[in-house]
């Protein structure tokens, strides 16, 4: 790595750890004051509360950090006189800008990889469980699930213990109750539920055969069933697709897409998760754009004011878009792909032709 590079990646993770450290931990302060009064007197939890918030608001200061630092670090290196020096050796805005998007690639890499990780992507529930509950994890009651021609009730789902108490299975063929399974307890192991003190119980039919006339009641001590239903995929979609690791999102998709079930907020979920992080790398090289090359005859507060709110506004806008997505009132595909893939052209547009004109 060339030394002007050196230099400049350092200055950017330092802004973006001091931006996004203080976004995020301000974002945490004003959310822990509000409910100060609500939260357990326990200091574990409270501690708990505020990991778990930090990692919520996170998801939300993490694209906006990583251009915000980039803006930063480039005025400073204006305002120092740096950056013409770089230029003087011969170095383009293009050689310039490398390093940010290296850099930025790289942040957004480890954001994405995060996101496998349970204590990541179910912070919100976790914190939402402290301050309303008083406690890390709760179960879940009521929850009613359709798959194909199985309707399932669980009265109580705990997903961080993947336990389930009074859990029913009802089976539909042409609009016709065919059978129940009843069991007190069920347990997630491997890739099924393995059901404990199960009754089974099969109605009767309509032929001309005696024996598909009788009720039939049977008892079994366990039963496997319900095949690749985690308890995390299922209190996700209790609760609009929330909380699921990637692996997890996509296993879901697998399992449900056949299943008559609408998976279109948990697919959205998904590209949000893989692809929006990427909105930052894609518009920083339009912002780049916009930064002149020294001070003289500029207003740098204006322009680092207008840069900082072109940024917000178009991040919110994408965050909005998403939203409507995740709804349903738009297809995934098109309410979060296309505009990404649409940027990187834009910005590909820019990188190439458009950067190098000083004009």
């Amino acid at each position: 790595m060339k030394l002007y590079q050196q230099l400049i990646v350092k200055r950017y993770i330092k802004s973006f750890l001091t931006i996004f450290l203080a976004l995020t931990i301000f974002f945490v302060g004003v959310d822990v004051l509000s409910g100060l009064d609500s939260l357990p007197k326990s200091a574990n939890l409270k501690i708990l509360y505020a990991v778990n918030t930090f990692f919520y608001f996170s998801s939300y200061t993490f694209g906006l950090s990583l251009l915000f630092a980039m803006i930063s670090t480039t005025i400073s290196l204006i305002k120092e006189n740096e950056l013409v020096v770089i230029y003087s050796f011969g170095f383009s805005k293009k050689e310039i800008l490398k390093p940010f998007l290296y850099s930025i690639t790289i942040f957004i890499i480890i954001f994405i990889f995060l996101n496998n990780f349970s204590f990541f992507v179910t912070a919100r529930q976790v914190a939402n469980n402290i301050l309303h509950y008083g406690k890390v994890s709760k179960y879940n009651s009521n929850l009613f699930l359709k798959s194909n021609n199985k309707y399932i009730y669980i009265s109580e789902l705990n997903k961080f213990k993947k336990e389930g108490k009074d859990i029913e299975i009802f089976e539909i063929k042409s609009n016709t109750l065919k059978k129940v399974i009843k069991a007190k307890r069920g347990e997630f192991k491997g890739n099924f539920w393995l059901l404990h003190n199960v009754n089974i119980i099969k109605f009767p039919t309509i032929n001309n055969s005696i024996e598909n006339k009788k009720l039939l009641i049977t008892h079994k001590e366990s039963l496997k069933t319900l095949q690749g239903f985690k308890p995390t995929i299922m209190d996700s979609l209790y609760k609009g697709a929330e909380g699921l690791s990637i692996i997890d999102y996509i296993q879901a998709i697998y399992l449900l897409k056949d299943k008559g079930i609408n998976i279109t907020a948990i697919k959205a979920k998904l590209y949000e998760t893989l692809f929006f992080p990427f909105f930052s790398l894609f518009f920083a090289v339009f912002v780049f754009k916009q930064i002149p090359i020294q001070r003289r005859g500029e207003n740098l507060g204006v322009i680092t004011s207008k840069l900082y709110f072109i940024s917000l506004i178009s991040w919110g806008a994408f965050f909005i878009l998403i939203k409507i997505t995740k709804n349903g009132a738009i297809p995934a595909e098109i309410g979060i792909i296309l505009p990404i893939l649409l940027l990187a052209i834009f910005s590909y547009y820019i990188f190439s032709k458009k950067l190098d004109n000083l004009g």
